[in-house]
């Protein structure tokens, strides 16, 4: 391959590698969103699309990452930081953050009694969904972080392994939330959910809507052309 070439598909794949830890991010935010309303069945639907994703993110990195392995040899000049060089540089690693079980949340925001205090019981279920929502946020953080780490130097860590294990993390903090507050306190779960709908759901209404528009647009066109 020219180098031309080479440094072209260079940069697609690059971008591409992007591309993909952002759609991870992205869903897991979608997650965030979910649990901020208190819709535990949007939660699961998110968290099934979240394990889609992740497969498909797992799948393309790979091939993604092994294509630019090939082309290391060829690479004389940089997407975001200059240089690249083919060399390993722990100059970008980040530690994973910590997971959250059911056992922590229940033992940082303890509900006493019985008798329970009702407002006690709020704080603390409160403070569990914020704390989940932040354990999220940070999951988001590290996917960004060494997605960025990979894309800058290819020997950092193994992208599909790593999209695996923060999907296993989110998995078990979600789980974690729906032991300790979902199903422990459904009518407090009930009485919250609606009062912060999630920015995701009507982004996708508009684009819906835009594409039946489009569709409705097509199909009277080609209706006006039959009986033309």
């Amino acid at each position: 391959m020219h180098k031309l070439a080479a440094e072209l598909r260079h940069r697609e794949l690059t971008q591409e590698i992007y591309n993909i830890g952002d759609e991870v991010a992205e869903y897991i935010e979608h997650l965030i969103e979910a649990l901020e309303d208190w819709d535990v069945e949007l939660v699961v639907d998110c968290v099934a699309e979240l394990d889609d994703i992740i497969e498909d993110a797992r799948v393309d990195a790979g091939r993604c990452v092994g294509e630019l392995i090939g082309l290391r040899q060829a690479l004389v000049s940089g997407v975001r930081s200059g240089t690249i060089s083919a060399a390993g540089s722990g100059e970008f690693d980040v530690a994973p953050p910590a997971g959250l079980t059911a056992a922590r949340l229940e033992a940082d925001y303890a509900v006493a009694g019985p008798p329970v205090d009702v407002h006690q019981l709020a704080t603390a279920l409160n403070a569990r969904t914020r704390a989940t929502a932040e354990n999220l946020r940070e999951q988001v953080d590290y996917v960004l972080a060494q997605t960025d780490a990979v894309a800058r130097n290819l020997d950092m860590v193994s992208l599909p392994h790593l999209y695996k294990r923060v999907g296993q993390t989110v998995g078990v903090a979600l789980q974690a939330w729906q032991h300790c507050v979902a199903d422990a306190h459904p009518g407090y779960v009930r009485a919250m959910r609606g009062h912060n709908p999630p920015p995701f759901l009507a982004e996708r209404a508009r684009v819906q809507a835009v594409v039946a528009k489009v569709a409705a647009k097509r199909a009277a066109q080609k209706t006006s052309n039959a009986t033309a």
